[in-house]
């Protein structure tokens, strides 16, 4: 291949190469001089935006504005001119569109300029980005959902081993009372009437125990299953049926109930919130000491997105260490004989609170009354 052949060719490729390629010139007397560009092919040309273009005597600066810091660039093309070599300049912002440069050594005074148009694997960058995004997200989210139903199952683990022992020991008591007590009408024939009956009484309040416990087990089992939809709800009238039925329930006991302002309405379940209500309600009238009329204090603050609704007692109160315990299944602080229960109350208003998405919260102390807590979403 003669010279003349081989430059066409050269000129061809130059021309016609989908990448800008610019030659520059350097004035090595002056260092402070910007570079001028000597020749640029046609896709370097579009990007140019120098008005007045003239080969030879157009700045790379004038050409390229903004595109480098100028001292720094200058030092660059002098340093590279004069040892060899290649340097990247990074990537530019031009139009919607990304840029590599890249300058390179061709003599003492001049160097190779080169434009990359990597807009196409930017994109394909942020798109990895965003898939490698979604994916750590969906594994968060599949880690946290995990950590979820492992501590789903832990609780029900508990439950189960709590139950268990309700079985052997809290429903097995009753049964144990009534066949004790069924032995020795059978075996006694020297007992009068009014014994029959004590014993026939006995019998009776044990079985009607037992039948709570069932009826408390079986609300419990049924507020985990039951579909729950969460809809706006007037705490006001929550509180007032709640107080209702409170009073059906109560038996004649006297009591005082004070509701402090209006309250709002929260996100919640009619039905779910008014038994939550009253279950803390009826442990206020019914954990009292002798002789004092219980009173209900209930009032409602502003917690951002959230509300939190208090039901304070004049109580016998509960000691700092007894105040988690108190929200487990069976757990009982004090015999069946003081306060009747069951021990699963306030285990089902810790669970239906759950449902309903808010938390629950005691402040208490030995003796000075307890103050219950439910926070819920604002509508």
């Amino acid at each position: 291949m003669d010279m003349e052949q081989a430059e066409q060719l050269y000129r061809l490729m130059f021309t016609n190469m989908r990448e800008g390629l610019a030659i520059l010139r350097l004035d090595v007397r002056d260092p402070e001089a910007m570079p001028l560009i000597v020749e640029m092919n046609p896709a370097a040309v579009k990007l140019c935006q120098c008005r007045s273009f003239n080969f030879g005597n157009c700045r790379v600066s004038d050409c390229f504005p903004g595109w480098f810091e100028a001292e720094g660039f200058r030092e660059t093309c002098h340093r590279i001119a004069a040892f060899g070599g290649s340097q990247e300049l990074g990537e530019v912002s031009h139009d919607g569109h990304f840029y590599r440069i890249r300058i390179f050594a061709l003599t003492e005074e001049h160097l190779g300029f080169v434009i990359s148009d990597c807009t196409k694997y930017r994109q394909e960058e942020e798109k990895i980005a965003q898939l490698n995004a979604r994916l750590e997200y969906e594994a968060a989210t599949l880690e946290r959902r995990v950590a979820e139903r492992t501590s789903q199952l832990e609780e029900i683990n508990e439950e189960l081993d709590t139950f268990a022992f309700s079985v052997s020991h809290d429903l097995r008591a009753p049964i144990r009372a009534m066949h004790a007590f069924a032995e020795i009408l059978l075996d006694d024939e020297f007992q009068s009437p009014a014994e029959r009956n004590a014993y026939l009484v006995r019998i009776k309040t044990a079985a009607q125990g037992m039948d709570r416990l069932i009826q408390d087990l079986l609300a419990y089992s049924r507020l985990s299953r039951q579909e729950i939809t969460l809809e706006p709800v007037s705490l006001q009238q929550a509180v007032r049926d709640a107080s209702q039925q409170l009073e059906l329930a109560s038996g004649g006991k006297g009591y005082r109930i004070e509701v402090a302002g209006d309250l709002p309405d929260v996100i919640a379940h009619h039905t779910v919130l008014v038994q939550v209500l009253l279950n803390l309600m009826t442990n206020g009238i019914k954990f009292v000491p002798k002789g004092v009329v219980p009173l209900l204090r209930i009032w409602a603050e502003d917690s951002g997105e959230y509300c939190r609704l208090y039901i304070q007692d004049n109580g016998i109160g509960i000691p700092p260490q007894h105040q988690e315990r108190i929200f487990k299944i069976f757990e009982r602080l004090h015999s069946i004989e003081s306060y009747p229960g069951t021990g699963v109350g306030l285990a089902i208003v810790r669970k239906a609170v759950q449902r309903l998405g808010g938390r629950i919260g005691l402040e208490s102390q030995e003796g000075e009354g307890s103050r219950f807590w439910i926070e819920l979403r604002k509508e």
